[in-house]
């Protein structure tokens, strides 16, 4: 077997210390939501014995587990606030079709998001964390869950962040290495193999509108995708409760989570910051019930009965345009005067600047 790849059996620490996994999951632009949830948990004083991260939560746990403080927070939400759609997914036409058109594995370049991480991450190498860190993938060719816990930094979040059919497979130990997020999202299993006994799991968030439909191609993309992702982390959470410690931390459940809008990367931070420092405040370390009730739970008590009828149709396709172009149209006047004000506001501030110079001069 290959000396870099081994298969090794984990066993319980002998450290009578019960030892604290922090667990970052996958969700794309969302992982600007765990920014915030980590700066509260930083503030309130709760240290990681080691990180785990998934898909975008390696990037997010790789930078924390370098410098687990404040001030490394401050960095990742630097390296957030400027994170633009175009970084993460190469806006190109020719990579689609000429994968399309040569039996190719993947639609976008990954050569912007390996630009991103490579200017973020501060080091190079896994070993050079500070706190032990590993980055979660996926072997597409055997369904096997691979931890990376040395070696190059940037091809292990690279693998961990490779989404099937989306950017191309990381090739090496003659495995297949995909995105982490397919096997184990939320590496809670993974933590406790490696002798973690109180867990603390840095979700996504999820979209709480259960009176709403979900409009557009892309809004039922970004609800099906979190569900999916949600319902791995709650199995997970229900499994293994009786045996570890686990905390799901709050985060936002806002109508418009959507895992591949990075326009939102502040709000997102703001109110994941705002919610978990409540929570901890009162003191929601004290319980490991879950701090929402999330979709998907299929361990509930609830059992939902229904008769099959004749479906409702759906909009016609004049009724949809209509709609969709008066929401444009909403948004365009909404960032308008966002801008105008701000123009506003900066021509005042430099007239006040000018009068008081002329003021001076006189």
């Amino acid at each position: 077997m290959n000396q870099s790849l081994q298969k090794t059996k984990i066993t319980q620490s002998s450290n009578t210390e019960r030892k604290t996994a922090f667990v970052f999951s996958g969700g794309s632009s969302l992982g600007a939501i765990e920014v915030g949830l980590l700066k509260a948990i930083t503030e309130f004083g709760i240290k990681a014995d080691f990180i785990l991260g998934t898909s975008v939560g390696s990037l997010n746990g790789a930078i924390f587990a370098y410098n687990p403080t404040l001030e490394g927070v401050e960095y990742l939400e630097s390296v957030w606030n400027k994170v633009k759609f175009t970084d993460v997914f190469t806006p190109s036409p020719i990579t689609p079709v000429k994968n399309l058109t040569t039996f190719g594995k993947y639609l976008i370049s990954p050569k912007n998001i390996r630009k991103l991480i490579e200017r973020s991450l501060p080091f190079q190498r896994l070993e050079e964390t500070t706190i032990p860190f590993y980055a979660v993938a996926s072997d597409l060719k055997t369904g096997k869950e691979i931890v990376f816990n040395k070696g190059r930094a940037i091809e292990a979040l690279m693998s961990s962040i490779a989404i099937p059919m989306v950017y191309p497979p990381q090739y090496m130990h003659n495995m297949m290495l995909v995105d982490g997020g397919l096997i184990n999202n939320s590496a809670i299993s993974t933590a406790i193999k490696l002798g973690a006994e109180n867990i603390i799991v840095f979700p996504i968030g999820y979209p709480n509108t259960p009176d709403v439909y979900p409009k557009k191609l892309e809004q039922v993309l970004a609800r099906t995708f979190l569900y999916v992702l949600a319902r791995q982390m709650i199995s997970d959470y229900y499994h293994y409760r009786s045996k570890v410690s686990i905390h799901v931390l709050p985060s936002p459940n806002d109508a418009r989570l959507d895992p591949f809008d990075f326009s939102h990367s502040k709000e997102w931070i703001d109110l994941a910051y705002q919610r978990a420092k409540a929570w901890f405040e009162q003191g929601g370390l004290n319980s490991d019930a879950l701090p929402d009730e999330y979709p998907c739970d299929v361990y509930s008590q609830e059992l939902h009965l229904a008769e099959a009828v004749i479906p409702d149709k759906d909009k016609p396709a004049i009724a949809r345009l209509r709609e969709n172009l008066e929401e444009i149209s909403e948004n365009v006047k909404e960032k308008w005067h966002e801008k105008s004000t701000i123009i506003k506001e900066s021509f005042d501030e430099k007239k006040k600047g000018f009068l008081k110079r002329k003021k001076k001069q006189s």
